[in-house]
């Protein structure tokens, strides 16, 4: 049976120059970072075969290429040069070719890259085993869905709706849920998640993901009044984003971490928890790219 092992095995296969950082990540949290790649891989091997390891390492070099060069344009100009929203939607979200290496990129970095472990940490611990039993979860902009299926695999009581712009990353999700086994209580649909939480909307969730969202908007503000909108009273939302972190996709620039914290709580949620850490920098660079994560409640 594969275990997380095999996605390091690629990445020294087919992505050397990145198999250092990725194996030293690994290695300082092993039991978090298997936490997310153990099941990952058996169901990665379940859905696609072995293929999947080599096509994952792949993806993971080329987004890993694709944030520096952006990072170096962003140092440059000093600020985000992303495309036109339109043409990031075509290009971008319903691009397959593109799609797929990404989400395979957007999975491994939970575990390879030191940005983001805090988030697992808050995600796993203060997030999914603190939903009171039976709860019901959305993720908004799931992508890979890999996080609602952590979350189904960790809470064998609780039931997750992922909603998702990009067909391509549904067609991902779905493929894995099947070889999850939490098909009874995970589903996946193409829908934008701006849409979900609109005026009339009468249901709300215990528990809200929404991860690494936000920058990817026009504007963000939506996006928060759709999550308190739709979070039941005392109920839980795991929030994350991208600070000073420029990428083909990333439309919204936060500079501060109290700009997101702030517009939560304009929409009426309360911050229980917050970090935010940063990757490698160079000391001449203006801008620092971190990872900020939230856990919101409603007020």
């Amino acid at each position: 049976m594969k275990t997380g092992e095999a996605f390091l095995s690629a990445i020294e296969r087919r992505a050397k120059m990145f198999a250092p950082g990725a194996k030293a990540t690994f290695r300082a949290n092993e039991e978090l970072c298997s936490w997310v790649l153990d099941p990952l891989a058996r169901w990665a091997d379940a859905a696609y075969g072995e293929k999947a390891f080599d096509d994952a390492a792949l993806g993971y070099a080329r987004y890993c290429l694709g944030v520096a060069q952006a990072q170096q344009i962003y140092e440059r100009a000093g600020k985000y040069t992303p495309e036109a929203m339109p043409e990031i939607v075509s290009g971008v979200y319903e691009d397959e070719g593109y799609m797929v290496p990404y989400m395979w990129a957007a999975i491994l970095i939970y575990a390879f890259w030191p940005s983001m472990i805090g988030h697992i940490v808050m995600f796993r611990d203060e997030f999914l085993r603190r939903l009171p039993t039976n709860a019901t979860v959305l993720e908004l902009a799931s992508g890979h869905g890999v996080l609602s299926l952590l979350a189904a695999e960790e809470r064998p009581d609780i039931h997750v709706t992922g909603l998702d712009i990009s067909p391509p990353a549904v067609a991902v999700a779905n493929r894995l849920l099947e070889a999850s086994g939490h098909a009874g209580r995970v589903s996946f649909a193409v829908e934008d998640a701006l849409r979900s939480g609109s005026a009339g909307q009468t249901v709300t969730y215990q528990g809200i993901i929404s991860a690494m969202l936000a920058e990817h908007l026009p504007t963000p503000k939506p996006l928060f009044d759709s999550l308190a909108a739709q979070i039941a009273p005392r109920g839980l939302v795991f929030f994350s984003t991208a600070l000073e972190s420029a990428q083909r996709d990333h439309v919204f620039e936060f500079h501060r971490e109290s700009e997101p914290l702030r517009m939560a709580e304009e929409a009426g949620l309360r911050a229980l928890r917050m970090l935010s850490d940063a990757s490698p920098a160079t000391a001449q660079a203006r801008f620092l790219p971190r990872a900020t994560a939230m856990l919101l409640q409603a007020r």
